[in-house]
C-alpha cells in the first residue's frame, strides 16, 4: 500500500495489529534496501500481535524518495507495492472472515480450506 496511514488504519483496526516502533521521513544510505549509491527517504512502522514473544514484526514501508511503485507488476524493485503471503493467528477465523466480508473492500480468492497442520490438529485458510 503506498499510504502508509491507511495501511495502519487497515493493520491496527481490522487486523488487530499494534505499532512497536516508527520512522516517519527517515534518511538513510539505500544500499540495505536495494538502491546502492542513493539516499533514501522512507516512512515505517513495525507491527506485532497480541502473541509478541518470539513473533515475526511486520514491518510496512513507505517509500518517499523513491517513491513506491503501485500497479506496475510483480515486485521487480524493492518499492514495489505487495506482499505474496502473510499469515496471522487468530482466536476465530470465521469471525474474521465475517468481519473482512462486511468491510466490503476486501476480496477473498477463495473458500475456507481447512488443512492439516504439520505439528498438530488443524489450520483454517483464508485466502
Amino acid at each position: 500500500m503506498p499510504d502508509i496511514d491507511e495501511a495502519l488504519a487497515f493493520d491496527k483496526g481490522v487486523l488487530g495489529l499494534d505499532s512497536v516502533g516508527s520512522l516517519r521521513n527517515e534518511k538513510t544510505d539505500g544500499a540495505a534496501l536495494g538502491f546502492p549509491g542513493q539516499e533514501i527517504e522512507i516512512r515505517a512502522d513495525h507491527l506485532s500481535g497480541k502473541l509478541s514473544d518470539n513473533a515475526t514484526v511486520v514491518d510496512l514501508i513507505q517509500f518517499v524518495k523513491p517513491a513506491t511503485i503501485v500497479d506496475v507488476g510483480p515486485y521487480r524493485e524493492t518499492d514495489d507495492v505487495g506482499i505474496t503471503r502473510i499469515a496471522f493467528e487468530v482466536d476465530d477465523t470465521d469471525a474474521i472472515q465475517e468481519k473482512l466480508r462486511r468491510r466490503g473492500d476486501i476480496e477473498f480468492l477463495g473458500q475456507p480450506v481447512t488443512v492439516r497442520s504439520p505439528t498438530k490438529g488443524s489450520l483454517k485458510i483464508l485466502i
